[in-house]
This record gives C-alpha cells, structure tokens and sequence, in this order.
C-alpha cells in the first residue's frame, strides 16, 4: 500500500519581514496513520517535523492534526492558505 495524505493544510505566517509556511500532512499508512509538519520560509525548502513516529489511529492521528492546526492558528497566528511552490528537506 502506498501512503496517502487524506488531510492537509497549508498555513502561513506574515508580519514584518517574517514570511513563514506551515503545512500539516494527515497520511494514511501501512499500519494506521501518520501526521508529519512541514516548516520554513515561504517560496523556501520546508522542514519536516515527525508529530508521530509510528502509526496511530485514526482518531488519534485525527486528534494531533487538529491540535496542530489549533495551535498554529490560534496560538501562532498563522492563516490558511498561501501556499507557493517549494521542495521539502
């Protein structure tokens, strides 16, 4: 079985001359679910960030995802969308 993303968000972050992008990845795998975090600058290589280092289930996959999405748009200040082409690391 190859993986899957089933959700996922891009969010963005900009206020004086910081431009970031934040994107979370739900990914259906063999064994159960995945939730990886992309990170960096806008239109730049983004970082990933393992939020589960096996498979979980699906509600708890499902339970870190929006968690995530929470933080970085209520905590953080991040919007969505503002997605640009850029390669991941």
């Amino acid at each position: 079985m190859a993986d899957k993303i089933v959700k996922n968000i891009s969010l963005y972050f900009r206020e004086g001359t910081s431009d970031k992008q934040y994107n979370i990845h739900l990914i259906e795998t063999k064994g159960g679910y995945l939730v990886h975090g992309f990170n960096g600058r806008r239109g730049g290589t983004l970082t990933l960030q393992n939020k589960t280092l096996v498979p979980v289930s699906l509600g708890t996959a499902e339970r870190i995802y929006d968690d995530l999405v929470r933080e970085k748009k209520v905590k953080k200040g991040y919007k969505e969308g503002g997605a640009t082409n850029q390669s991941f690391q």
